[in-house]
């Protein structure tokens, strides 16, 4: 693919993805929560889920009107009142001294959750189905050019994620005592019921 087609896709992904969002905003809320084990399964599962609709916007945009159809309605709501949820559990939540600690290997919840958030946002869509087929030429799609698609969305994302991640883990350092930890996670919980909230009402 020209450079100049990969530079405006690079450029529009990364504004796309920097614009603060339900992603962004459920990032720093499982951040303060649980630390950055739970942030790197978050961020995982919102890259799978732009991976997953470059993937079908490569195999067509009628294919992936179709797929998604109804079905994205169903995974709306259930996106949503997941992280509704998870929001809760963390709200409700008691935490002690030593849970500033980051949790161990990935968390899968997180990664579920991350997941859901992308597969479920409209602004994740409408840059796949509107605005890439105008900086990308669909028709020239090739497993090629689907390999460096998906690389650039690999280092955009990370790139765009980390000082979220930073910010919110430094600010979690920061609240060591179980009353500090336990307005952290309310926190944390309010913010995933929002993402929880707006993902099902857009």
């Amino acid at each position: 693919m020209p450079i100049e087609n990969l530079i405006a896709f690079t450029g529009a992904l990364a504004l796309a993805a920097a614009i603060p969002g339900p992603g962004m905003l459920g990032l720093i809320g499982w951040t303060l929560g649980r630390g950055t084990s739970a942030a790197f399964g978050y961020a995982l599962g919102l890259l799978c889920g732009d991976l997953i609709y470059l993937s079908l916007a490569a195999a067509g945009m009628a294919a992936l009107a179709e797929t998604m159809g109804e079905a994205f309605l169903v995974i709306k709501l259930a996106g949503g009142a997941y992280l509704i949820w998870m929001g809760v559990k963390l709200w409700r939540s008691h935490p002690t001294g030593d849970m500033v600690a980051d949790e161990k290997g990935i968390s899968r919840s997180a990664l579920v959750a991350g997941l859901t958030t992308t597969l479920a946002n409209p602004k994740t869509i409408i840059f796949y189905m509107g605005i890439m087929p105008m900086v990308v030429d669909m028709h020239a799609m090739t497993p090629g050019v689907l390999a460096e698609l998906a690389g650039l969305v690999v280092i955009v994302l990370s790139l765009v994620c980390l000082p979220y991640v930073v910010a919110a883990q430094r600010a979690r350092r920061l609240m060591r005592s179980p009353r500090a930890l336990a307005r952290l996670n309310k926190g944390a919980g309010v913010a995933l019921i929002g993402v929880g909230a707006s993902v099902a009402a857009s």
